[in-house]
Formats: C-alpha cells, sequence, structure tokens
C-alpha cells in the first residue's frame, strides 16, 4: 500500500521549488539493508529517488509491513518504523528543520506538504482500520483490488497486476505467514478469481469479481 499519490519527485521539479532541492543530499542503500530503525537518532525527513523501501514495524520475531515506498514517495525516520530497500535504492535526505524552515518561506512547499501528510494519515487509518476489523482473506483481496485499480494494465484476458512483491514480502505485507497467504492465493486461483501468469504476475479476469471478495 502506498501512503501518498502525490509525487514529490514531480513536485520538486517546479522553478518555485528551485531552493528546496538544495536541501537534500542523496544516500544510497543497497538491497536487503535497513536504512533507518525506530531507534535511529537522526531526526530526518526523506524522499525516494529511486528503488523501492518497505516501511514495517517489529518486534521479537515478528514483523509487519506498512506500506512500500516508491520513487516520489516521503517519509520520516520519527515515525518510530524500519526503512527497509527492497531493492538498490537511492534516498534524497534532510534534516526535519530545513523541512520547517522552507515551509514557512515558500508558500508552495507548505500546500504540497499538506496534501502529502493528509493522504499519509488518511492511508494510515485505512491501515489500523484493515487491521482492526478484517480477517486475512478480506485484507488480501482488498489489497489485491486497490493494486490492480492504482497499477493494473488492462489485457485481452482481463486486468493485469504485476505486484512486484514476493509471496514472503505479501504475508509480511498482510501481517500473516506465508503458508496462509500462498493458501489463500491458490484459493482464488482455484475459484477463477485470479489466473497466475509468471512469478508475481496475475491476471483478474473480473474485477467486480475480486470486489465481492472483499465484503464477504
Amino acid at each position: 500500500m502506498k501512503f501518498s499519490e502525490i509525487n514529490l519527485l514531480d513536485e520538486l521539479q517546479r522553478p518555485e521549488l528551485t531552493e528546496l532541492r538544495g536541501i537534500f543530499t542523496r544516500r544510497s542503500v543497497t538491497k536487503g539493508a535497513v536504512a533507518f530503525h525506530p531507534e535511529t537518532d537522526e531526526n530526518l525527513v526523506f524522499v525516494i529517488a529511486s528503488g523501492r523501501v518497505r516501511i514495517y514495524l517489529g518486534y521479537e520475531e515478528k514483523e509487519f509491513t506498512l506500506g512500500v515506498l516508491e520513487p516520489g514517495d516521503l517519509y520520516s525516520t520519527h515515525a518510530g518504523c524500519y526503512a527497509q530497500a527492497l531493492e538498490d535504492s537511492t534516498l534524497m535526505v534532510t534534516d526535519v528543520q530545513s523541512v520547517k524552515r522552507c515551509m514557512s518561506e515558500i508558500p508552495l512547499f507548505t500546500r504540497t506538504m499538506v496534501r502529502v501528510l493528509g493522504q499519509i494519515l488518511n492511508n494510515s487509518f485505512s491501515i489500523i482500520g484493515s487491521l482492526a476489523f478484517k480477517d486475512i482473506y478480506t485484507r488480501l483481496t482488498s489489497f489485491l483490488h486497490k493494486e490492480a485499480l492504482r497499477t493494473g494494465t488492462p489485457c485481452s484476458e482481463g486486468t493485469e497486476l504485476r505486484l512486484a512483491l514476493t509471496t514472503e514480502q505479501l504475508s509480511l505485507h498482510m501481517g500473516a505467514t506465508r503458508q496462509t497467504v500462498s493458501t489463500l492465493l491458490n484459493n482464488l486461483v482455484r475459484e477463477g478469481i485470479m489466473v497466475k501468469k509468471g512469478r508475481s504476475i496475475w491476471v483478474i479476469p473480473d474485477m467486480e469479481a475480486l470486489h465481492r471478495q472483499t465484503q464477504q
């Protein structure tokens, strides 16, 4: 799940935000590395320049993925979460004080940040509500339906969905075991709701049929 649909990389290309681009420094993170953790002393804001970064909570041996950041997405280190690169990634990093200063001096950036933070808050409530009130099957089908609407492409058989997540990563995203998620995906295939075309590639013949599964 994305936290915001606003691409800050696009926003930062505006001529009015030339000064803002200068406050960021680039930081490379290799695949699998944890860029930030809850005990991180730095109070930073970062934007994904390239790659993908998983935001998750961890306690003892358990992990739960809150979302996956993609290029243009923003997050901060004081959120108390882990940030792990799912692939080699580049982050644009700055300190919170610099962001606050720019918000006070550049009205356009203030409006952009209000929109971004509003969407992050809204999607965070959606995640909390899903965990509190939906079972794993409903969470999974809701996630698949939302991702298909967001990133799916029409094909001759229906809607093609490329998740870019392994079954293990998807299970962490759902807060369930790999075996449980694998079984539920196989059930969706057996019932004709989804068709597996390749590694993490699915076809949804009937989006409405998938949507009905989210209501069960």
